[in-house]
């Protein structure tokens, strides 16, 4: 079970350091995404319990907002649930703790810029770090913001991975890495969630050499991972591979135990597909 360091240090707190060793340890990790609240403000983390205990070796817990630009229909209409339920950060926090506390998986959570920004950024890091969670990744930080988002993980000892887009230029990348501490995020298609065409393995193959390039973060990646055998596909390409609409889907769709069966059914299947 992941437990954090109160103190300001600039070490990681030991769910940090679980999480960086898992993402070097040689060995493909799978992440399981889910918005806090979701299905219901309690059962979060009775599915993210069952994920950990299916194969999911981090857990990625996304804070709902109304403007999640990157997602897909899917992941949008579990966000707009799980806010309609009143979900907020301090009932996110809430799900990081016991999820963290209850499990051997390592906890991320997920978010946009402006959840973040209304609740304070050094607020934001100090909390995350004292309910015990590895790190967060800000999808859409500003670059502006960047500097002062990692300085307040680093003082508290959380990582703060970045997203990483196809279209970045070079000096853009190097900035990416120079202000990532974890690992750095490359979507294996550059799309919104939800997406289950074909994966482009070449340019996801070329795009996470440029990132390893441009510094030494181990790379993570997600969006477009839609089965099983795609996750196969890549494995050897990266540290870590998340999912979330794969596993949202049937929550939405079935719903009640029903749902939660046939996520936690993805979940074991992505992770059994993971393994050498």
């Amino acid at each position: 079970m992941n437990t954090a360091r109160t103190s300001s240090a600039p070490f990681l707190t030991p769910a940090a350091d679980w999480l960086t060793h898992q993402l070097t340890s040689g060995k493909t990790q799978f992440g399981a995404f889910l918005p806090a609240g979701f299905p219901t403000p309690r059962s979060d983390v009775i599915a993210l319990r069952l994920f950990a205990d299916r194969g999911a070796t981090i857990l990625e817990v996304g804070i709902p907002t109304e403007e999640a630009i990157y997602d897909g229909p899917l992941i949008t209409a579990a966000y707009r649930e799980a806010l309609r339920r009143g979900t907020r950060v301090a009932d996110v926090l809430d799900t990081v703790h016991r999820a963290a506390t209850t499990t051997d998986a390592s906890v991320v959570v997920m978010t946009y810029w402006n959840p973040v920004q209304a609740y304070g950024v050094t607020r934001f890091a100090t909390d995350l770090a004292n309910a015990g969670a590895a790190g967060a990744m800000i999808v859409d930080l500003p670059p502006s913001e960047a500097p002062a988002w990692a300085a307040a993980a680093r003082t508290v000892g959380i990582h703060a991975p970045r997203l990483a887009a196809r279209t970045a230029a070079p000096g853009e990348l190097e900035h990416l890495a120079a202000t990532a501490t974890g690992w750095l995020y490359a979507p294996a298609a550059a799309t919104r969630t939800g997406y289950t065409g074909d994966l482009d393995v070449p340019a996801l193959q070329a795009f996470t050499e440029r990132l390893r390039a441009a510094g030494s973060a181990p790379v993570v990646t997600g969006i477009g991972v839609s089965t099983p055998e795609k996750a196969a596909q890549i494995r050897h390409l990266v540290s870590g591979v998340v999912v979330g609409t794969p596993v949202v889907k049937p929550l939405l769709e079935l719903g009640g135990s029903q749902g939660l069966r046939a996520a936690a059914d993805q979940v074991e299947a992505f992770a059994r597909a993971l393994r050498p």
